[in-house]
């Protein structure tokens, strides 16, 4: 029989810590080992809140895992010298800890703290060093209110660069973690695994409202607002304090924060210098009260900072979904600002969780314990990948490129020529538009167009899109745009290889989007964008059919990123026949549905 894998975990926190990623990876560690039949070891520090009193061992196998608690203070981390002194004392010890025991295959660092993947790779693994980010540093850092360091923040970000660059595989949270490392951090793409957290969907079911929680805390005749978890500085909890108030007539409305956190103390003062007195702060609750909790919510809230959507990735998300409840989600896309309290407050925009009946079972299989992506994730011969177009379809699709863009070329020749009279009778202007765009794996060339702006249209605005009824498009050009009959000379860069009939759009070199607040955004920023360039852009696509218009590029990006996962000739089709409807109709201009 061959020897067991084994593999290290580092990470501050493990049971019997009541945060987030401590409880994470302690039901990860125990599921490895009692599933997949690996040898764990955990190398965590010791509680910082009390243990009731009860001593823990420096060394004990729970479950099946052998926990090593290195030693280090456990201040206080309401304090930022607290926190740094139970990071500093934790790292060295761990460090200690990792070069005594017995060299693991695989090493694997979370981020608590940010410095502790040097540990893991001190500890020489032979299979490498795995890298878990649970946040992304030093954006997260710039949360802490009570301290502020360039330098701190540059050692970080080089910190970060180094691990990614030595880890043997990156396990992100999500698309958009994984968009921010690789756009921001300059980390390899082919190395990335995304496994979302998970929750425990055999403990947390859907449940009835009446329960012995609810009753215990008067709760069950309430309309009770949930926030479970972490009372950080993440979360901008703070509106939830003013959407209370807003909120102080209705008598019906209980808001419920269960945990702790940095930030507990300060909105419990907010809370009671405005009288709130239907704002409740409950500590963490046992495990095997958890279904009841979540039970009585007829709300849950999911929030986070403006800016930092994928450099934290809330996992509160994942028990409301297997306890089927509604949650509101106050997480603002990248690229857009905030309301203000009062206007959420009224919003009744929010998205019902998957039911007992239909949608729970989904979300219990795809959130559910993530032992068998990790396993694959830590496996020596590297972690999932997405897989491949198969060469035969990548053939039959280029195939299929250059004969229907050869036949458009040659049947669509008498309207060239008509096209090249009328605009130059309009203004007598050059009759094609010559523009970079950028192509698959981000080559740039050149991309034509016949004219449909004035000449020099950019001269004065820049590189922006044309807004309804922009001056800038000329009589001839409006037709034009509206029946697409602008993209022909692009059937030259379908055929030269460049382009396809069907894929993203393509964009321009530097090109920004425009916030809701007026600010220019780099499009290269925006989460998605090195995904859409691993295939060839088209005339046609997802988002080019079924994104309205003004829809912003985060939205048009999700399209792009939808196609990318599931292209295939039937669907190259469908949005070809679709896109001649749009062209019959004259509707690709309509700021609406066109189709």
């Amino acid at each position: 029989m061959p020897d067991r894998l084994r593999v290290t975990y580092f990470n501050r926190s493990y049971w019997p810590d009541t945060g987030a990623t401590g409880q994470l990876l302690t039901e990860l560690a125990e599921d490895l080992t009692r599933d997949h039949h690996i040898d764990v070891t955990v190398i965590t520090g010791y509680p910082v809140a009390a243990n009731g009193g009860a001593p823990l061992p420096s060394r004990e196998v729970r479950n099946g895992v052998t926990i090593v608690r290195a030693s280090g203070t456990t201040f206080s981390p309401r304090r930022f010298t607290g926190r740094a002194a139970n990071y500093v004392t934790y790292f060295v010890s761990a460090l200690v800890a990792g070069l005594r025991l017995p060299r693991p295959d695989v090493a694997v660092a979370l981020t608590d703290p940010p410095i502790i993947g040097l540990a893991a790779v001190a500890a020489r693994p032979r299979c490498g060093f795995v890298f878990f980010c649970q946040d992304i540093f030093p954006e997260v850092a710039g949360l802490l209110e009570d301290f502020r360091s360039p330098l701190v923040n540059a050692m970080l970000e080089r910190l970060n660069r180094f691990l990614l660059r030595r880890a043997r595989r990156v396990v992100v949270l999500g698309d958009t973690m994984r968009d921010r490392l690789v756009t921001g951090k300059g980390a390899d793409p082919a190395r990335m695994s995304v496994i979302h957290n998970w929750a425990d969907t055999e403990a947390i079911v859907p449940s009835p409202k009446r329960n012995v929680f609810s009753d215990a805390h008067g709760l069950a005749d309430r309309f009770v607002v949930l926030h479970a978890g972490n009372i950080g500085m993440s979360q901008n909890l703070d509106v939830v304090i003013d959407a209370a108030d807003h909120l102080r007539s209705r008598d019906d409305i209980v808001f419920l924060f269960i945990g702790d956190g940095n930030r507990k103390a300060a909105l419990e003062a907010a809370a009671a210098s405005r009288g709130l007195d239907r704002v409740r702060f409950l500590p963490f609750q046992p495990r095997d009260q958890l279904r009841w909790t979540y039970a009585t919510a007829d709300v849950c809230l999911v929030s986070l900072k403006p800016g930092l959507a994928g450099y934290i990735v809330p996992s509160k998300l994942y028990p409301i979904l297997a306890a089927g409840r509604p949650y509101r989600d106050h997480r603002p896309p990248p690229v857009r600002c905030p309301g203000r309290a009062g206007r959420r407050a009224g919003s009744r925009r929010r998205r019902r969780a998957p039911g007992r009946r239909r949608g729970r079972p989904a979300a219990a299989r795809r959130f559910g314990p993530r032992g068998g992506a990790v396993v694959r994730a830590h496996a020596p011969g590297g972690g999932p990948r997405r897989r491949p177009a198969h060469p035969g379809r990548r053939m039959l699709k280029r195939a299929f490129d250059i004969a229907v863009s050869a036949a458009g070329l040659a049947g669509s020749a008498p309207l060239w020529l008509l096209i090249a009279i009328l605009i130059k009778i309009e203004d007598g202007g050059p009759v094609i538009y010559a523009q970079e765009r950028v192509g698959r794996g981000g080559r740039v060339f050149l991309a034509y167009k016949f004219r449909s702006m004035v000449p020099d249209a950019e001269r004065e605005t820049g590189a922006i899109q044309a807004a309804e009824h922009d001056p800038r498009v000329t009589r001839i050009g409006k037709i034009l745009r509206v029946t697409a009959m602008d993209e022909l000379p692009q059937l030259w860069n379908i055929l030269r290889g460049d382009m396809s009939i069907v894929g993203p759009r393509p964009l321009r070199p530097g090109e920004a989007d425009t916030t809701a607040d007026g600010r220019h955004l780099p499009l290269s920023s925006i989460a998605g964008y090195a995904q859409r360039h691993e295939i060839r852009p088209g005339l046609t696509g997802i988002a080019q059919v079924y994104a309205p218009r003004d829809l912003p590029r985060t939205g048009k990006f999700r399209y792009d990123l939808l196609y990318r996962r599931r292209a295939s000739f039937c669907l190259d089709a469908r949005l070809i026949l679709q896109s001649f409807w749009i062209t019959l109709r004259g509707r690709w201009e309509h700021r609406g549905r066109k189709t």
